[in-house]
């Protein structure tokens, strides 16, 4: 395998045909790559190298364009549940068609898609996006009949228990996602005058 190859699976991990072909490399010598055990087709279009663990966090978002980890598996990267999210949970806009039946999809007005998104490192060391605490808290309040009870309750305690809530921000998303009567009630709830 020659250096240039090498170094584009370091940056990326997982590769897409467009960018192997973008690189220099032809269908055939992709196919080839394949064949001599180099290369392992992940699904339809991309790539990873033949000794490296699926990171299906990385995955999912190279074959989705239009998701963010969201929900449940929020929580689980921000470190505020220890459940391990069994199927991923992720937000897309209205209408997109997301490309893989093992997740579970939240969908929200396309403007609302692209607040409160960080990149975090998925569990195998990949970026991905993922809401920031504060829209996770209040995603996981507006969606709180959709998930598991205990993971519910485990996500607000550790967010507000912890370390020091930004109320602002809570509020401000809040009011965005049309739940502010319920986060000033769970607000109450934990914060203490």
């Amino acid at each position: 395998m020659d250096k240039k190859l090498e170094k584009l699976f370091n940056d990326y991990h997982v590769v897409s045909c467009k960018m192997l072909l973008e690189n220099g490399y032809t269908k055939y010598q992709i196919m080839n790559l394949v064949k001599k055990g180099f290369l392992y087709r992940v699904r339809k279009g991309l790539y990873r190298l033949h000794n490296e663990i699926d990171d299906e966090f990385h995955i999912y978002q190279k074959n989705n364009s239009y998701i963010v980890y969201s929900n449940e598996t929020a929580l689980y990267l921000h470190n505020l549940t220890d459940r391990f999210p069994n199927p991923l949970s992720v937000t897309t806009k209205s209408g997109y068609h997301v490309r893989n039946k093992k997740l579970k999809v939240y969908y929200v007005k396309e403007e609302f898609l692209d607040n409160n998104v960080v990149i975090l490192n998925s569990p195998q060391g990949n970026p991905i996006y993922v809401y920031d605490i504060e829209r996770t808290i209040c995603d996981i309040v507006k969606n709180k009949n959709r998930m598991d009870p205990q993971v519910y309750i485990q996500g607000l305690q550790n967010y507000f228990l912890r370390g020091k809530p930004n109320l602002r921000k809570l509020s401000k998303i809040s009011k965005l996602l049309n739940i502010q009567q319920k986060m000033m009630s769970i607000i109450e709830l934990y914060v203490k005058p």
